[in-house]
């Protein structure tokens, strides 16, 4: 199965960890207190030391930061694999979503944003609603991650830039 690095382990990207183990990806995490991140290694989950070592060899970053700056920081100090996917999933709003696209022409990634609808209840049972919008063949290859942490895919279009 494909390596999905979770970057941001609070109240919904540790049960988004949780569900994507148990659909059988390789999961690598990193969170910037590295103790909300540790209880996953328990489930199978490689705990990073940095951001950009959860990403490497990643075929899918996923993002659940608390907003546009921090994870445009974090972002910053990343290197995403040749055709990886980034998968940001926090309420960035649209002009964070915006900032965010450009960033990720910058970096050479694909980009989702990827909201999503649920409390941590929802994100426990796998039962998060994707908001999703990005490039059709982008989304395609995120299907077996949204089906594990979601029990429904909105596709949304493609996120404006100011380069579109």
């Amino acid at each position: 199965m494909a390596t999905v690095a979770v970057v941001g382990t609070g109240t919904i990207g540790e049960p988004v960890a949780r569900n994507l183990l148990g659909a059988d990806f390789d999961v690598q995490v990193w969170n910037r207190t590295r103790e909300r991140a540790e209880p996953l290694e328990q489930d199978g989950a490689t705990v990073c030391d940095s951001a950009a070592d959860a990403a490497r060899g990643a075929e899918f970053v996923l993002t659940l930061l608390a907003d546009a700056d921090s994870t445009a920081e974090t972002v910053e100090e990343l290197e995403f694999e040749e055709g990886a996917v980034w998968v940001q999933i926090a309420t960035v709003g649209v002009d964070g979503a915006e900032r965010l696209a450009e960033l990720a022409l910058e970096k050479g990634g694909a980009f989702v944003d990827a909201p999503v609808l649920g409390t941590r209840q929802p994100a426990e049972e796998g039962k998060l609603v994707v908001l999703a919008s990005g490039p059709d063949d982008a989304l395609d290859r995120c299907e077996p991650v949204f089906d594990a942490i979601g029990q429904k895919t909105r596709r949304l279009g493609y996120p404006r830039t100011a380069a579109s």
